[in-house]
């Protein structure tokens, strides 16, 4: 499995998944991104802050587009697929 994730997410947090990823025996392959929030892979998304989100204790969350950390992604999945599911 691969897991990318935003260091400054601040509705889903990058440390319970470092954590998993380093327990995980190597089946998790974790890529932080620092400076980056949450939905940083979605195209073209200026930061904001969303109010009234039930699953943090503050109730906001910052999302928005991270540019290096997309480009980045975009790069990886595909490379990460073509190891994990070879073409047959």
């Amino acid at each position: 499995m691969l897991l990318l994730v935003g260091e400054a997410d601040d509705w889903t947090p990058a440390p319970p998944c470092v954590t998993l990823a380093s327990q995980s025996g190597g089946r998790l392959e974790l890529q932080t991104y620092p400076g980056a929030h949450h939905d940083f892979d979605a195209p073209d998304t200026p930061q904001r802050v969303l109010r009234g989100v039930g699953a943090t204790s503050s109730g906001t969350a910052t999302i928005g587009t991270h540019p290096a950390a997309r480009e980045d992604a975009l790069r990886r999945v595909p490379e990460f697929l073509a190891r994990v599911m070879p073409a047959r």
